[in-house]
């Protein structure tokens, strides 16, 4: 923030989060800072995702240095036995709960995939932070888990912040990618349709237009998308038509591979790609650039 402030540019904090329970009451400092800065006059806003499991590559529970310089010097770190030995015991106080992480994509043997840390660590009879300094090291430090670390009031909390931009920090990803057996973040399938679904409908802490606009007007303007986000004459016709009552995500940890109910119609660029909640097959898409 004080860089930005110094620049006068425009500051996006991505994926804003606290990681951890013992992290989680410090959400509210960070809120703080951000919120002054945003008063002093700086252009700042934070996006969240609905979910309180994180996507994150599995070396995010080494010690911050270890990964400084690159995956290649982190991996030739890894294979030092004294620097091995050394991150092993700093990774002991970090206190993470390992049964709620999960490993989703590996470029190893698939059978490591939907197990969690601490079940990969039994089987094959290591320490946790041994197992994950050797998967690190034999995965060349390619692999994504699934890690349920985030605290439910947290989310919803960010999710109703005025700052707050509302992203699905996922991939498009078309259904038979299923067959490749990873284990996609539902975020990826489901997240729009769940703001809606959950925290409009149900729990009722945003309205319609607060959710819709923090998922389409709020980031075109952020970014300087021009005509698009917003329904108004003149703006390229980015429409999509929904049943209130129906809007549902169906995607989950364990299913991800399922898309959401109850959009009806969708419209790109003014012309239909959607009709009836079946694709058309046309692709009306553009490259934006600035």
């Amino acid at each position: 923030m004080r860089t930005a402030q110094a620049a006068g540019v425009k500051l996006q904090i991505s994926h804003l989060k606290a990681m951890g329970e013992k992290n989680w009451n410090l959400l509210d400092e960070a809120l703080g800072m951000i919120e002054a800065a945003g008063n002093s006059g700086l252009d700042v806003n934070f996006d969240v995702y609905p979910y309180t499991t994180t996507g994150s590559v599995l070396y995010i529970l080494l010690p911050d240095w270890v990964s400084e310089g690159g995956k290649k010097m982190m991996i030739q770190r890894l294979k030092d036995p004294e620097i091995r030995a050394q991150v092993i015991g700093e990774m002991k106080e970090n206190n993470f709960d390992y049964s709620k992480i999960t490993v989703a994509i590996s470029a190893l043997d698939k059978t490591l995939t939907r197990k969690n840390i601490s079940e990969i660590a039994i089987s094959q009879g290591k320490t946790i932070e041994e197992t994950v300094v050797d998967i690190l090291i034999a995965s060349n430090g390619r692999v994504i888990t699934n890690m349920e670390v985030l605290s439910e009031k947290n989310v919803a909390k960010l999710i109703r912040h005025p700052m707050a931009i509302i992203s699905s920090n996922g991939s498009g990803y078309y259904i038979k990618h299923k067959e490749s057996g990873e284990m996609v973040h539902p975020r990826n399938f489901g997240t729009f349709p769940r703001v809606l679904a959950k925290y409009v409908k149900k729990e009722g802490i945003l309205s319609w237009e607060e959710a819709i606009h923090k998922m389409s007007g709020k980031p075109a303007n952020k970014f300087g998308i021009e005509k698009r986000g917003i329904i108004r004459e003149g703006n390229f016709a980015d429409v999509l038509i929904l049943n209130p009552d129906k809007i549902q995500d169906l995607a989950t940890e364990e299913n991800p591979y399922q898309y959401s109910c109850g959009i009806s119609w969708t419209l790109v660029n003014g012309k239909v790609i959607l009709e009836n909640g079946k694709y058309n097959g046309r692709r009306e898409g553009e490259v934006i650039r600035r």
